[in-house]
């Protein structure tokens, strides 16, 4: 599904990613966690193409970005700094990504907005949605289009609870339909909670990839996440 490979990115000096591998499948939801500037937000951004990288290898359904459009229908990416055309509304930019990644289901499209409280909001222009009404437009469209892979980074910021449960519900079950999710976050107990995988980054590189049952065991992830920075430090002394 998605396969990255020793992967680096730096930013003048300093090296933000340093030489990164993971491999997500099929079916997976993975949680990306980290410290403040590990890489997680750079990691997104190179997989989807906003920013280029020095070294390495990004795959997607064995396309890499040289495939251009076609790589780009692999996913739906939705960022943590969100801008749009402020005078037009949600509901015909929807429509123009639908268009844009071959979508026609309309009766979808519409049920999407219902759950996600939109009906009064869609209609009118993005430009005067709060930061929480933005990330309900991206998340109906991403849901909608139902790409190979959803990537996004920090997904529950600015919603409200109502729309945290629908997030979950419509996550599971375009798992359970043949999607795939990653995303980071900084809230492990959501990544606890929903993910299948979970992958921790540190310092541009992962220290731990694993199933969410074979991490825990009787510990919580904060716990699991406290002890591989801990490890790490020591390792990286010695």
């Amino acid at each position: 599904m998605l396969r990255i490979t020793n992967l680096e990115k730096s930013y003048t000096s300093k090296k933000v990613l340093n030489g990164l591998d993971l491999n997500i499948k099929k079916g997976e939801i993975l949680g990306f966690v980290g410290g403040n500037g590990a890489g997680k937000t750079t990691t997104l951004n190179v997989i989807t193409g906003i920013v280029d990288y020095q070294k390495g290898k990004v795959e997607i359904n064995g396309l890499s970005k040289e495939a251009g459009i076609e790589y780009k229908k692999q996913f739906f990416f939705i960022p943590d700094t969100i801008n749009v055309f402020k005078n037009v509304s949600g509901y015909d930019w929807i429509c123009f990504l639908m268009n844009l990644y071959g979508e026609k289901d309309k009766k979808r499209f519409d049920q999407f907005i219902e759950k996600f409280d939109m009906q009064e909001a869609v209609t009118k222009p993005m430009g005067t949605y709060s930061y929480g009404m933005l990330r309900k437009v991206l998340l109906i469209a991403a849901f909608v289009i139902s790409p190979p892979i959803i990537i996004m980074d920090e997904p529950l910021n600015g919603l409200d609870p109502n729309a945290v449960l629908v997030f979950k519900e419509l996550i599971k079950h375009y798992v359970e339909m043949g999607g795939t999710v990653f995303f980071s976050t900084h809230l492990l107990d959501i990544a606890e909670k929903v993910c299948s995988t979970v992958a921790i980054l540190k310092e541009g590189k992962i220290i731990l990839h694993d199933d969410i049952q074979n991490i825990l065991g009787e510990e919580s992830l904060e716990s699991i996440f406290m002890e591989a920075q801990v490890y790490e430090r020591k390792t990286s002394i010695n």
